[in-house]
């Protein structure tokens, strides 16, 4: 073999590697298209009707973006529900980078929970303050309601529920609905972050950004579920490995959990996005 060939031999493998890695870290790219009038946010896809819906083949879901000059708007669609996993312990997080880099320093999460109505008059009372006794009875009169919470997270501060809508803060809403066998989720968020540990992305207009769905898996509150179940059927921790398909695995904070097939799976994608411009 030449010295030539052998170069060229080097160099064809070499392309082949570059273009593998390439399309296995590619991101898809898509464009946000520019909001005129304000959406309203019910959980409903009737104000899409005009997005162009991108698709995720692997989970099954479509989605597509808008924004105007202060929110970014999201439609989440589930078209299978084989792919909701746990999202209704877990909700759906929302990781935000603006370096173009998958990293989850600052994210949101969007969680539907139902509360007793003397556990909602406390929260409505952490937010905006004592309510009327009048107003009490007429909140008691149902027995629970569905609370859309939104749950900040920022790696490089103080984890935070959402703060208390003052001054330039401006909050992130969403909505969540069954509609004709899909599960639709629809959100917004505040293109501005007005402060470190507020709802908002920390950009503007024309620019791109990297957007990261994540749902599913175990919390800890499930953990200690699946802990106290076992507990109270007698079995004992350390020896589940022989019912459990893998044996005990560790989970957030070192706990033993036992690890099954029938454990929730975690779903996540990333996408670039583009966002409009008002022309």
């Amino acid at each position: 073999m030449t010295k030539t060939t052998s170069t060229k031999i080097i160099l064809s493998f070499f392309m082949i590697f570059i273009f593998s890695f390439t399309g296995f870290s590619k991101t898809k790219t898509v464009t946000s298209s520019w909001l005129s009038s304000p959406l309203n946010i019910d959980g409903l896809s009737g104000d899409w009707e005009d997005a162009v819906l991108s698709f995720e083949k692997k989970l099954s879901v479509d989605y597509a973006f808008k924004n105007d000059a202060e929110n970014l708007f999201v439609l989440f669609i589930f078209k299978d529900p084989k792919y909701l996993s746990s999202i209704k312990e877990t909700g759906m997080t929302l990781w935000f980078n603006t370096e173009g880099k998958k990293k989850k320093n600052y994210g949101l999460t969007f969680l539907r929970k139902k509360i007793l109505a003397n556990d909602y008059i406390s929260y409505l009372e952490q937010q905006k303050g004592p309510i009327p006794e009048e107003e009490k009875k007429k909140i008691l009169a149902n027995r629970s309601y569905s609370l859309h919470s939104i749950h900040i997270i920022n790696k490089k501060s103080k984890p935070s529920s959402l703060p208390s809508e003052s001054g330039e803060i401006k909050t992130a809403l969403f909505r969540t609905k069954n509609q004709n066998k899909m599960t639709v989720y629809e959100l917004v968020i505040p293109l501005k972050r007005f402060a470190e540990n507020a709802p908002g992305i920390g950009t503007e207009p024309g620019k791109t950004l990297k957007v990261g769905f994540e749902w599913g898996g175990m919390t800890e509150e499930m953990r200690k579920r699946m802990i106290q179940k076992q507990v109270a059927s007698g079995r004992k921790t350390s020896g589940a490995a022989d019912s459990w398909s893998g044996g005990l695995s560790k989970g957030r904070g070192g706990s033993s959990v036992p690890k099954t097939s029938r454990n929730p799976k975690k779903r996540s994608f990333w996408v670039d996005i583009h966002l409009a411009q008002n022309k």
